[in-house]
Formats: structure tokens, C-alpha cells, sequence
């Protein structure tokens, strides 16, 4: 894979004046918050996955579509759900880079220029293509009937903050997918030397995904976890088709 250029394209969903808009609603506004949240996220996961982009919330007023080879048209068509779904104006960004984070900061700065209900898109000089470290905490079951499940929900973050700052360094981004599931978008071109950093953090194995498509990625670093547990002596195990 040295021999080729592998971007990550990232697309960045803005909501504009989200914070004025919750501190609109009143005192007893927070179940309201969490639904319409929830309620995008929805909308926007189905209308991603049917191009095979995939979705992760972030911090809700900022989202991030991992959007590798899915073109200006579908990505209008997302921005048109979460139009319709937002309490608030929206915009999106999308771009590329060899490291995902680099590649979301390209986005994050088109931001600033794009017009509220507007998409900027900017084309990768070369393939575009998606490496995911799907990782799993190992034997999280029985550490939550120990400890209970606030405990090892804290645990879960602590390691989350770490893994965070070890993928950021190595130019990824990490997503916590609830349960003891943490996905960690990888750079292209040097994701199993990352991933072997990351899984140092902890009683960890990572299963690897590289694909054409975020979709496609991820059913890859389910099947490697999936192996990784029959296997049980191993720790990383990578899947890529592309």
C-alpha cells in the first residue's frame, strides 16, 4: 500500500446556533435535547449507510460522516435529512487527507465558509479508502458483574480518553460506540503500526477493516473481531478489500 496515495475523506455536519437553541428551551429542556438527537442521528445513519458512509455523532452539534468514495450528490442528500430533522440550520463540509484527523480539520475549515443549508466538497488528489480498528475491551462482562455497571462504564471512558489521545497522535480519531465498543479511524497507510499502539492501552484486541467504503470497512473489523475471539491467543487481526 506504500506505493499509493490512500486518502480518508471526512465529512463535518454543522448545527448552527445549536447552543442558543437549547438554552431556548426552558429549564425543563434535556429529554427534549437527548430525542432529537437521538432522532437525527437515526435519520442521518440510515440515509449514510445506504451510500456506505457511516456516521458518528461526535459532540451531536458537530457530526462526522466517514464518507470515502461517496460522491457530492449523496452527501446532499444527507445534508437535505439532517435538514429536515434539525432544529436549526445546518452545513456541511467534506474532505480528504492521507490522516483522518487532518482530513476532518480540512472539513472543520470549509466550514467557515460555507453558506447555512450549503455543502463544500473538495476532490482527493488520490484513492479514497477507509481503515477502521473495530476494538473490544476483553472480558468487560464479567468485570461489570464485579464492579456493577457505573464502575465499569467509568472504566470505558477512562480507556476512551486514552485511546483518544494515542489515535490523535498517530493522525487517527476515535468514536465510542457504547457497550465496551471504541472504533478508531485509522490512517491508510500505517493502521496496523497505530493499532498495535492502541491495543497497548488496555485488555484489548482490534479487529481491522480497509475498504472502498466506511460500510464495507466496518463489516471487515466486525468479521477480524469475530475471528479474534475464536482465535483468543492474538490481539490484532486486519481484513482489507480494496
Amino acid at each position: 500500500m506504500e506505493s499509493r496515495a490512500f486518502n480518508t475523506r471526512i465529512t463535518v455536519l454543522e448545527q448552527i446556533g445549536y447552543r442558543e437553541w437549547t438554552e431556548g428551551l426552558g429549564s425543563d429542556r434535556e429529554w427534549l435535547i437527548q430525542r432529537v438527537q437521538a432522532e437525527l442521528y437515526l435519520a442521518l445513519q440510515d440515509v449514510a449507510t445506504k451510500h456506505g458512509a457511516f456516521s458518528m455523532p461526535t459532540r451531536y452539534d458537530y457530526m462526522l460522516i466517514l464518507s470515502s468514495n461517496v460522491g457530492y450528490e449523496a452527501l446532499v442528500e444527507m445534508l437535505d435529512v439532517a435538514r429536515s430533522y434539525s432544529k436549526v440550520g445546518v452545513r456541511m463540509a467534506s474532505s480528504c487527507d492521507l490522516n483522518p484527523v487532518d482530513a476532518e480539520a480540512r472539513a472543520f475549515k470549509l466550514l467557515a465558509k460555507t453558506e447555512i443549508g450549503g455543502l463544500t466538497y473538495t476532490s482527493c488528489p488520490g484513492e479514497e479508502v477507509v481503515a477502521i480498528a473495530h476494538l473490544d475491551l476483553n472480558n468487560i462482562t464479567g468485570a461489570t458483574a464485579y464492579e456493577g455497571v457505573t464502575r465499569s462504564y467509568h472504566r470505558i471512558l477512562s480507556l476512551l480518553g486514552r485511546l483518544a489521545t494515542v489515535a490523535e497522535s498517530g493522525g487517527g480519531i476515535a468514536q465510542y460506540l457504547g457497550g465496551d465498543n471504541i472504533l478508531v479511524i485509522l490512517p491508510p497507510l500505517n493502521y496496523i503500526s497505530l493499532a498495535e499502539r492502541l491495543v497497548e492501552e488496555g485488555d484489548l484486541k482490534a479487529g481491522i477493516g480497509v475498504s472502498k467504503t466506511a460500510r464495507e470497512a466496518l463489516r471487515l473489523a466486525a468479521r477480524a473481531l469475530h475471528d479474534l475471539r475464536l482465535a483468543r491467543d492474538r490481539r490484532i487481526i486486519a481484513y482489507a478489500n480494496i
